[in-house]
């Protein structure tokens, strides 16, 4: 009975605690993401202090002041271009290599290019949709991208993947200890019938 409860009750408790500390957790590192959000289309500059690789986000749940954006899993299709205010070069833009999606606090977020930049400084993001020959154009939604360091994005996923991986070998534990439990209950119990029988 005692590995039976433990072994039907420790994962649930286990589960109860544990994504309430996971929840907390992530909406702390919600917060901590150090990205810039850009309310697309139209152009904003942008500051980016380090040098390296950039991945760009389609953010269909976001906040960006006082306001919540919920636009949809769907990417839209939309023409994006990054300039550098320095040296007036375009920077080239690449479909992500890794497909990455997350989910933090209230945040979700699509990756939906990279690219690289020598010198950090100030660059005109623009994001425009593309006009449709014949036909009229209607009033485009709003939409947020997220520009993310490189190095931020690989903190952000191993974060998830160590608070995930951490939280399933915790509730996995009190299934371990309760099938244990009834094992040697079972082993010592045989051992004590069959010596019963042999001083019978």
């Amino acid at each position: 009975m005692i590995g039976i409860i433990v072994l039907i009750g420790g994962p649930a408790v286990a589960s109860a605690i544990l994504f309430s500390t996971i929840f907390s957790s992530i909406d702390s590192m919600a917060a901590e993401i150090p990205s810039i959000q850009v309310v697309v289309p139209g152009s904003s500059d942008i500051t980016l202090s380090q040098p390296g690789k950039y991945s760009v986000f389609y953010e269909y749940q976001s906040m960006v002041g006082n306001r919540i954006y919920s636009t949809g899993e769907n990417i839209p299709g939309i023409q994006v271009n990054l300039v550098s205010k320095d040296t007036g070069d375009e920077i080239p833009l690449s479909g992500t290599s890794v497909n990455r999606t997350y989910t933090i606090g209230s945040r979700s977020g699509i990756g939906l290019f990279d690219f690289a930049i020598d010198q950090p400084g100030t660059y005109e993001l623009s994001a425009s949709y593309p006009a449709v020959q014949g036909q009229q154009q209607e009033q485009s939604p709003e939409i947020v991208l997220a520009v993310i360091h490189g190095s931020a994005v690989e903190k952000l996923f191993d974060s998830i993947m160590g608070t995930v991986a951490g939280a399933l070998a915790i509730v996995f534990i009190p299934f371990v200890v309760g099938v244990a439990i009834i094992i040697i209950t079972f082993i010592k119990r045989r051992k004590a019938s069959a010596r019963a029988r042999s001083t019978a």
